[in-house]
């Protein structure tokens, strides 16, 4: 198998990929990418020409906009000018096309190396993306974007440098994927799916906690969802940091703790130094809506009560410790809340 079919199944195969996880953008890059392969593998100069003219330029307006729907105004905007891109390359009179293909150029830079420029900008406006909103698939698609630049910067190499890009790419939207599936998108922890894997592998011994935020309803109620999700965040962040062993978000405003080859006491001595961390949490909160710029921001504190229990003889599934640690729990919110129990 030559190296061009090779990076075209791998290219296909990454965009039925993108459009199955619907990530549109990432579609739209490998669609172009698509495009530009076929065209500098062209019979005919004017494939070439149009793909190294228009095709960077489309990678970097897709880069711009924000992630589309599939069925909105934005993507079919884009579409249709791909659409035209190609329209122009294959059927425009030789002298429009020239003329087109002036515009489409950059003062100074030949075609290869203005085609190479505008990918490895389109590249780094992903990088930027990614890493302001903290979003490891633009990562990946920048990743993808720098190895067809530097393919476009070497003529005579994009197929092979595709065919990394296509690799790159179809392990980003495959770790975009599993993040939906397992983790929770509010506090960034594993979420009940991943709990559940993770409680039916478990051998040995071990204990599991469950924690409840306390007087959670009545929070919300005062202060509004979108501070409770800030809370979410906080006692999320402080589980996963102090709790000393895996953190996962239950449901609402409870979570679950797994401590491998821990008893129930040691669990619970080491849930109730995460206790005492998020006690001393002092939260800040934004003025609630409608207050404008006079709004004053407040600090709010809150509690979590929390239930450990390990597994016995006479408990020895996952299903059933947990079951004891959500009843320990209970007995830690009767009690008065702010305090960790063991079974």
């Amino acid at each position: 198998m030559s190296l061009d079919l090779l990076a075209h199944l791998l290219l296909g195969l990454a965009f039925l990929l993108a459009l199955g996880f619907h990530r549109h953008r990432a579609a739209q890059l490998l669609l172009v990418l698509w495009l530009m392969l076929a065209g500098v593998g062209g019979a005919e100069a004017r494939w070439e020409q149009g793909a190294l003219r228009f095709g960077p330029w489309l990678l970097l307006f897709s880069v711009l906009l924000p992630e589309p729907r599939l069925l909105s105004r934005r993507h079919a905007l884009y579409l249709a000018l791909l659409g035209l891109a190609v329209l122009i390359t294959l059927a425009a009179p030789a002298h429009s096309l020239g003329s087109l293909l002036t515009v489409a150029s950059v003062p100074g830079l030949g075609m290869d190396a203005a085609a190479a420029t505008l990918t490895a900008l389109a590249a780094g406006l992903c990088a930027l993306r990614g890493l302001w909103r903290r979003q490891p698939i633009e990562l990946g698609l920048a990743g993808m974007l720098a190895l067809a630049a530097a393919g476009l910067a070497q003529p005579g190499t994009l197929a092979g440098w595709l065919i990394a890009a296509a690799v790159v790419a179809m392990g980003a939207i495959g770790h975009a994927g599993w993040r939906m599936a397992f983790l929770d998108p509010l506090t960034g922890l594993p979420n009940r799916r991943a709990l559940d894997e993770t409680l039916a592998r478990l051998s040995g011994g071990f204990a599991l906690a469950m924690v409840d935020v306390d007087h959670f309803k009545s929070f919300n109620d005062t202060h509004g969802h979108d501070a409770g999700d800030i809370v979410l965040r906080r006692v999320a962040r402080a589980l996963a940091a102090q709790a000393g062993g895996r953190a996962f978000r239950y449901g609402g405003e409870e979570f679950c703790v797994v401590y491998p080859g821990r008893e129930a006491k040691a669990a619970a001595e080491a849930l109730d130094v995460a206790r005492a961390a998020i006690e001393a949490l002092r939260i800040e909160l934004p003025p609630k809506p409608g207050k404008g710029r006079t709004g004053k921001r407040v600090q709010v504190s809150v509690t979590v009560s929390g239930g450990a229990a390990a597994r016995t003889p006479e408990r020895r599934s996952a299903a059933e410790v947990l079951k004891t640690a959500d009843q320990a729990l209970y007995r830690a919110k009767a009690k008065g809340r702010n305090r960790v129990l063991a079974a």
